[in-house]
């Protein structure tokens, strides 16, 4: 079984693709780490990396291959990314799909805290990446990020624990297993 987590920044989506992948002992494939480790070999943080994304598509295509090729050689792996549903469907991989979200000012509550800084602050931060990441994903693949039909499960986990949401998620997928 292939699982792909989506979701925007500070839904929870990581740390639900964690303790999905380790409820049901599915190998796990985070795209948004792969993404921050190539931003900081190139000396930026996520949202410069962004923007340089923004104006040079190969940042992007270099991390979907290897995310496709990754998630097309196992079929017991959980692959966890913003666009990792819409690119497993257009390469014909199949999977199931969930959508993890939260309002905005949860989500920057919640990175906020991870990061050790001022919610104020990161919901400037998250609007700004937003917006670069739509921008992008309209431009570059054609793709409405904002457009949840192709989702098999959405969850808003804004009033929910991420264990509650692995829980929902996991739940799910061994009924669809039996």
């Amino acid at each position: 079984m292939r699982v792909t987590i989506s979701g925007p920044p500070g839904s929870g989506k990581t740390t639900v693709a964690e303790l999905v992948a380790e409820s049901l002992k599915l190998k796990l494939i985070l795209t948004g780490q792969i993404f921050r480790e190539q931003a900081k070999e190139a000396g930026m943080d996520v949202l410069e990396f962004n923007r340089l994304a923004e104006k040079d598509p190969s940042i992007d295509k270099k991390l979907d291959a290897e995310m496709i090729n990754r998630a097309a050689e196992s079929d017991n792996v959980v692959i966890e990314g913003r666009l990792a549903a819409q690119l497993l469907l257009r390469a014909e991989v199949s999977s199931f799909k969930v959508f993890v979200t939260a309002p905005a000012r949860v989500r920057a509550g919640r990175i906020a805290k991870r990061e050790g800084t001022d919610s104020i602050l990161e919901m400037e931060k998250l609007i700004k990446r937003e917006e670069s990441e739509r921008k992008r994903y309209q431009e570059f693949y054609d793709v409405d990020i904002g457009d949840l039909s192709i989702y098999d499960l959405v969850i808003d986990s804004a009033d929910m624990t991420a264990k509650e949401v692995a829980k929902t998620v996991a739940d799910e997928i061994r009924k669809m297993r039996l």
